[in-house]
């Protein structure tokens, strides 16, 4: 664990210009937050010693994920009840997503059989840190693996059958993501060919996300602040003018290319109503990765907890944000993440009557796009918990 001095002001000017995401963390109101409050020397540290682990927590999500959805097929969880369970996406697995919905929104997305791939950059060096892969069949999982950078040195070595490239150095070796992306489908077909090949002429499908864009969704609490951040990540360069996409879909799937040219405001109803049908989630952080990130990084939950105190930013808000304008910054406040009656419109813990640590485990609420703090209260609970541990109120 790194020792750190909480610094009173740092400064977009402290990150070197060569660093590759520079211009994309304002973007994210977490990682700008936890780069404000720790300094640029944590930050470095924070994407390489949890980028080292933000494998095994994917893996943990698909797989209760997984485990959710079969046991309701197999009628061991009512389906009755599964429109108040919530677990997340088979693809990709930082946005939460409601049990009934989650088969017909990921075959609307990937079609009626596909391969997804879930893959990490770390932003410094441009390595590959982990791979999830999902075979989705008519909205379902039927297969599943990963790859984690340093236990799977076998395949991170295995090269491009034109390029000569090994899949480690694809990225480093292509000049944006989407070349990068349409490289390592290449590999990872050629691989999915020789071990399935009965999903040979299936679609492929693969995400590439920054660290920095991965981890402050991973960080989120809100389920509408999260959809919010994979469309700055996908609409930063028609959206923002960037130079590349700080998270993104190749191909990009067809409902998905047609939200991408319409507004912020469009792209979260659409979104948060395929996935909670635009209910407020308070996303969970998995019991079994606690202890993994207080050894590593502690000052995620103090900032987590921080940020619980402040109050937690309602659907209307997300909605309203304005968002950072990156095209012409004439101050520092230019980067901060802007709310409507902020914070006095947040929600807070205790109209809710829970703790922080309860917050952490999962909370779905009837709240939607139309709901306002003053008419929230405990009655609000639909159910807490997420997956097989999610508790019925």
């Amino acid at each position: 664990m790194l020792k750190v001095k909480t610094m009173p002001i740092n400064t977009f000017g402290d990150i070197p210009d060569d660093f590759p995401t520079k211009s994309y963390l304002p973007l994210g109101p977490n990682i700008w937050e936890m780069f404000k409050d720790y300094g640029w020397e944590w930050l470095q540290y924070f994407f390489r010693e949890f980028g080292k682990t933000i494998g095994d927590l994917a893996k943990i999500r698909l797989t209760e994920s997984i485990y959710t959805a079969r046991d309701i097929v197999s009628g061991k969880i009512d389906q009755n009840i599964s429109s108040k369970i919530l677990t997340y996406c088979f693809f990709p697995p930082t946005m939460a997503i409601r049990a009934d919905l989650q088969q017909g929104t990921m075959k609307l997305l990937f079609g009626d059989s596909s391969d997804t791939t879930f893959l990490f950059l770390n932003d410094f060096d441009r390595d590959v840190l982990f791979a999830l892969n999902t075979h989705i069949e008519d909205g379902y999982p039927i297969d599943y693996w990963h790859i984690i950078s340093g236990e799977d040195d076998d395949f991170f070595d295995r090269r491009h059958m034109k390029l000569g490239y090994k899949f480690r150095d694809i990225p480093k070796r292509s000049k944006n993501l989407d070349q990068a992306a349409n490289r390592l489908i290449d590999v990872l077909k050629d691989a999915r060919n020789e071990r399935t090949p009965q999903w040979t002429n299936s679609a492929y499908y693969i995400i590439i996300t920054w660290c920095s864009a991965g981890l402050n969704m991973v960080l989120e609490n809100s389920n509408i602040e999260t959809i919010g951040c994979m469309f700055d990540g996908i609409a930063s360069k028609l959206f923002y003018g960037l130079k590349d996409f700080w998270f993104n879909f190749f191909p990009i799937p067809t409902f998905l290319g047609s939200m991408q040219r319409v507004n912020r405001k469009k792209f979260l109803k659409m979104f948060s109503g395929l996935t909670s049908e635009s209910h407020l989630y308070l996303q969970p952080i998995e019991s079994e990765a606690h202890p993994l990130i207080n050894k590593i990084v502690p000052e995620c939950f103090e900032f987590m907890k921080k940020r619980w105190d402040k109050g937690i930013i309602l659907p209307w808000q997300s909605l309203e944000r304005k968002i950072p304008n990156l095209k012409k910054v004439k101050k520092e406040s230019d980067f901060m993440a802007q709310y409507p009656n902020d914070p006095d419109g947040r929600l807070k813990h205790e109209r809710l009557g829970i703790s922080f640590d309860d917050s952490l485990k999962g909370v779905y609420l009837n709240v939607n796009f139309e709901t306002k703090n003053d008419e929230i209260d405990q009655q609000s609970i639909i159910s807490m918990g997420h997956g097989r541990k999610t508790v019925f109120k």
